[in-house]
């Protein structure tokens, strides 16, 4: 078995894409003992900084750990090489942290992290290419061939592989879509969100795969039960977004932004300590996403190992 890799997108920024990849990743992992990569391709490391801190970040990063890593590696003309760039404890969970120590492993997170210095990198790595005339979409492919085969020797290692992915169309995160098979396309419940999500689903079923509408799984997040909340998920659901598979709602909750601030490296919570009144949501979401992937015949994780 291969592990199913999923892309965490969307253009529109602000909603919640980093907290849906933690959200999913500590659900598959306790629920359904499931071994998680997070591949955070995001310069800004939002996915990172929340399973790591600021400290554990700073440590990956001059531990040569680091996503950044991967695309200097393409830049060189070096061969694809994953192995020593992923940071094998990526867990903040209690259970899992005593579960391990017990040689009773029940699922585990892994993370590619990203850094601020991505960004330089693919910056460095885009004039260097353009000057030589060649288009945006052939780097993106070219990238994403490389990002493949730096993968393909660890996909057995994982059930599922969160890819992160920036509010932007940089090369790199044209790749990051690209070697996805899935896309989870988190949203609000406004206007200008709905319009957003909207454009780049298009632009995605457009120019990544025309079969978006089968492998799209939407969440609204931060849900705020109000006439007008109500009324843009039914416009969603039912009008720009109709032929989406819709996962849970996540409601807007000061537990969902206390559960992301991890105090440091060697600190860990429980599930119910880290997200109090979500830890239903956490597990209604992930539960809702290995359907859509069971649904899909995708490589879903096995049945729940804790309730």
């Amino acid at each position: 078995m291969t592990a199913t890799v999923s892309a965490i997108a969307n253009l529109k920024g602000g909603v919640g894409k980093s907290t849906t990849t933690l959200m999913l990743a500590d659900g598959l992992a306790y629920f359904y003992g499931a071994n998680v990569l997070v591949v955070d391709l995001d310069p800004q490391a939002s996915s990172s900084q929340m399973l790591l801190t600021d400290r554990g970040l700073q440590m990956a990063f001059d531990q040569g750990k680091g996503v950044h890593h991967l695309v200097e590696q393409f830049m060189n003309n070096e061969k694809p090489s994953i192995n020593g760039l992923i940071l094998p404890n990526a867990v903040t969970l209690e259970e899992l942290r005593r579960a391990e120590e017990r040689n009773e492993r029940k699922g585990w997170i892994s993370i590619l992290p990203s850094h601020s210095q991505l960004r330089l990198t693919e910056m460095e790595l885009e004039e260097k290419i353009y000057s030589k005339g060649m288009a945006p979409s052939r780097l993106a492919s070219y990238i994403a061939g490389h990002f493949e085969q730096a993968l393909e020797p660890v996909k057995s290692l994982y059930d599922v592989i969160l890819v992160d992915t920036p509010p932007y169309m940089s090369p790199v995160a044209r790749a990051g879509l690209s070697i996805s098979t899935n896309y989870i396309t988190p949203t609000l419940a406004d206007s200008v969100s709905i319009w957003g999500s909207k454009q780049f689903t298009d632009w995605v079923g457009s120019h990544v795969t025309p079969h978006l509408a089968s492998r799209n799984f939407v969440v609204i997040t931060r849900f705020r039960n109000t006439k007008y909340a109500r009324n843009a998920e039914e416009q969603l659901k039912q009008v720009h977004l109709k032929d989406r598979t819709f996962g849970p709602n996540i409601p807007e909750s000061v537990n969902a932004l206390s559960a992301m601030d991890r105090l440091d490296l060697d600190s860990y919570s429980t599930l119910r300590g880290k997200y109090g009144r979500l830890r239903n949501d956490v597990k209604n979401l992930a539960e809702s996403f290995a359907g859509f992937l069971a649904k899909r015949g995708n490589n879903a994780p096995p049945k729940m190992v804790r309730s």
